[in-house]
């Protein structure tokens, strides 16, 4: 038998080759394929962004309530406004800046209070007449009573009169018809009738501005608290009943087992109490030997309002000094629970 050639050989072998590369090019391409097809739809999914600012009055509360330290509390939460405020709608920032003295407690401070002011002044800014109410004298009660008035003089008086006539209906008043009697004709808002009529309705516009007592020291005529016989006569009725309120209603909420003031200890029977109660009178210095306690920046800012005295805590009680000679004049008893 004739044997194969060399160069047939050769040629099989050739052949051979090119069928296995090009197999080989198609299961290459067929694995890039569906390697694709595999790995689009994990490229098609939103990725996660931790980093994105959310404003989450849960996480304020959370981070003001968990942090121990006063200093450490008050920088965190300053950093929490500043990054996440501009996600936060004025409703968000109105309710924690409300809220803000019982979660920061001692952490509170007036500079705080002017960032919140700074955040919610840029949310009005395009409100001139909100900022007015929120800067200036006139307030919200008078300029809303008009509108309030107003609101009234069409809802109120429409639901006590008969049936509206259907007629022609201006924007200030419509016609109203009395039973038995014809339409009354329609009065335009800048009429005298109407503005007198809007005046009488209106319960604000022609009301007094309320006084704000809280800047003002108890009225002559305001009871004044019974002290023990040993603590001698008051000087100044400088606390009255508005501000012992202030101070008993800022130890409650900022005291609790474990989280008394300073050189305080807390008992089940008593709350935060003193072990040493120091014997302090009207009219005179304290003693060289009482301990005493600065009042907490929140509180300090609502009875600091009238010049001439300093205030003191000692133990549980609340002390106004004059000034200029260190007597105590006025004081108000274990937190304001009992005068």
């Amino acid at each position: 038998m004739p044997q194969p050639s060399l160069s047939v050989f050769s040629g099989f072998v050739a052949r051979a080759c090119l069928r296995l590369a090009l197999g080989g090019i198609t299961v290459f391409i067929a694995c890039g394929v569906q390697a694709q097809v595999t790995k689009k739809p994990a490229a098609s999914a939103a990725p996660n962004n931790p980093s994105v600012n959310t404003c989450s009055i849960a996480e304020f509360r959370t981070l003001a309530l968990t942090t121990h330290g006063p200093q450490e509390r008050g920088e965190l939460l300053t950093q929490w406004l500043k990054v996440n405020s501009g996600t936060c709608s004025l409703s968000q920032i109105l309710l924690l800046s409300s809220n803000r003295p019982q979660w920061m407690g001692t952490a509170d401070s007036a500079k705080l209070a002017g960032l919140f002011d700074q955040i919610i002044e840029s949310k009005l800014k395009h409100d001139p007449q909100a900022l007015r109410y929120m800067y200036g004298s006139e307030g919200a009660a008078s300029a809303g009573g008009n509108k309030k008035g107003g609101d009234e003089s069409s809802g109120g008086a429409a639901a006590t009169a008969a049936p509206m006539v259907a007629a022609p209906v201006t924007a200030s008043a419509p016609p109203v018809a009395v039973a038995g009697a014809a339409a009354v004709p329609v009065v335009s808002a800048t009429t005298p009738a109407a503005a007198a009529a809007n005046i009488n309705i209106s319960l604000g516009a022609g009301a007094a501005q309320v006084e704000d007592l809280s800047r003002k020291l108890p009225l002559d005529s305001e009871a004044k608290p019974a002290f023990p016989a040993e603590r001698g006569k008051q000087m100044k009725n400088y606390f009255g009943k508005l501000r012992a309120e202030m101070i008993r209603n800022y130890f409650m909420e900022n005291s609790s087992p474990g989280n008394c003031p300073e050189g305080l200890s807390f008992s089940k029977t008593a709350g935060c109490e003193s072990k040493v109660p120091v014997a302090w009178k009207f009219g005179e210095a304290l003693p060289a030997n009482a301990k005493t306690f600065p009042i907490p920046e929140p509180l300090l800012a609502k009875l600091s309002f009238y010049p001439g005295y300093q205030f003191v805590r000692v133990g549980t009680d609340i002390l106004a000094l004059e000034k200029d000679s260190g007597k105590v004049a006025d004081a108000v008893l274990n937190f304001g629970k009992s005068s």
